[in-house]
């Protein structure tokens, strides 16, 4: 089974805003944190793309 990492770390840039939305009210940085792990995440998939593109066009 081929795991698709894209896809995991685009639902984690988007698990992790929303987490920093919902935890805004009790931590006072979480919006900030979810926004900066979101961010992480989405340069992660960026850049599993790239790969997956370099691999496609050597085939």
């Amino acid at each position: 089974m081929k795991k698709n990492y894209i896809t995991m770390f685009l639902l984690l840039n988007a698990s992790s805003i929303m987490a920093g939305l919902a935890l805004q009210p009790v931590v006072d940085s979480a919006l900030l944190i979810g926004a900066g792990l979101g961010t992480i995440f989405l340069f992660c998939a960026i850049v599993l793309v790239g790969k997956r593109e370099k691999q496609t066009k050597a085939q």
